[in-house]
C-alpha cells in the first residue's frame, strides 16, 4: 500500500498557477487577417448604407422641388380659373343703358366684347388673353390681362413666365395698379385653347364674342435642374390642364 505525502498549500498554489498558465496560453486573439477581413466587410456595408442615403436624399430634394413647382401651377390655375369663369360679368353701371357705359377698350382689342384679346403673336413671342368682368363685385368692371412670355421672347429675364395686369372702369380706364405684375414663373409651355359657340376649338378665334370656353394647358418645371431617378441632373417638368367653361357668354 503506497503512501500519499499530502500536498502543503505550496504544492496546490503551485497546481493552480499552471493551469491559469494553460489557460491563458490556450486562449488566442484575432489575427491581423481576421482583423483586415472584418475591416473590408464593415466598409463595403457602410458603403452601401451611405450610397442608399445620398440617393433617398438626392430624391427627396427633386421630388420637394417638383412638388413646389406643381402646387404652385396648380394654384395659378385655380386663380385664372375663377377669373375667367367671370369674364362677361360687366358691372350694372357700364351695361348698355347704363350712366357709365363702356365705350373704349381696355387694350388694343374689342370695346364692347366681353373678352377683347385672344391671341398668339409669333412676332413678339407672346399669348395673351385679356377679358371683362366685375371680379370684386364692387360696381366697377375690370379688365383683366395675362401675357405669356415664351422661351423665346426678346427680353431674357421675361422668358417662361406669366404676367397679370388689371385696369378699372371709371368714366374710363384707369391706368393699370402696379402695371404688369409677375404672376407665374418657370413654365415651360402653355397653351390656350378656345371653345366656340358651334361647338367646335380654335387656338386663334375669328369673332371673339364666339368664345364660350377656355382650355388651358400648362408645362411647369422646376427652379433649378435638379437630379432625376437615374443619369444626372436636368430640370423635371409636370402637365396641368384646366377646361374653364364661361358662365356669363352667351346668355342672351
Amino acid at each position: 500500500m503506497k503512501y500519499r505525502i499530502p500536498k502543503t498549500s505550496k504544492d496546490r498554489y503551485s497546481e493552480r498557477e499552471q493551469v491559469g498558465r494553460s489557460r491563458c496560453c490556450n486562449s488566442q486573439g484575432f489575427t491581423l487577417v481576421e482583423l483586415l477581413v472584418v475591416i473590408a466587410i464593415f466598409s463595403i456595408v457602410m458603403t452601401g448604407i451611405y450610397s442608399i442615403f445620398v440617393r433617398s436624399n438626392r430624391v427627396y430634394i427633386s421630388q420637394e422641388q417638383v412638388v413646389a413647382a406643381q402646387q404652385e401651377a396648380r394654384s395659378a390655375l385655380d386663380i385664372l380659373g375663377r377669373e375667367i369663369r367671370m369674364a362677361g360679368f360687366i358691372a350694372a353701371n357700364n351695361n348698355a343703358g347704363g350712366f357709365d357705359i363702356i365705350n373704349t377698350p381696355a387694350y388694343p382689342g374689342g370695346a364692347d366684347s366681353a373678352i377683347e384679346i385672344a391671341t398668339v403673336n409669333a412676332a413678339t413671342r407672346t399669348t395673351t388673353l385679356a377679358f371683362k368682368a366685375d371680379l370684386d363685385g364692387d360696381g366697377q368692371t375690370d379688365a383683366v390681362r395675362y401675357v405669356y412670355y415664351h422661351s423665346d421672347h426678346a427680353t431674357a429675364n421675361r422668358r417662361q413666365t406669366l404676367y397679370r395686369e388689371v385696369r378699372t372702369y371709371n368714366t374710363g380706364w384707369a391706368d393699370p395698379v402696379g402695371i404688369e405684375q409677375l404672376f407665374l414663373e418657370n413654365i415651360q409651355s402653355l397653351t390656350l385653347s378656345y371653345q366656340l359657340a358651334d361647338g367646335t376649338t380654335s387656338t386663334a378665334p375669328a369673332d371673339l364674342k364666339d368664345i364660350r370656353g377656355v382650355v388651358i394647358s400648362l408645362t411647369a418645371q422646376t427652379a433649378n435642374a435638379v437630379e432625376p431617378y437615374e443619369g444626372g441632373k436636368r430640370v423635371r417638368e409636370r402637365e396641368l390642364q384646366s377646361n374653364i367653361q364661361i358662365r356669363n357668354l352667351g346668355l342672351s
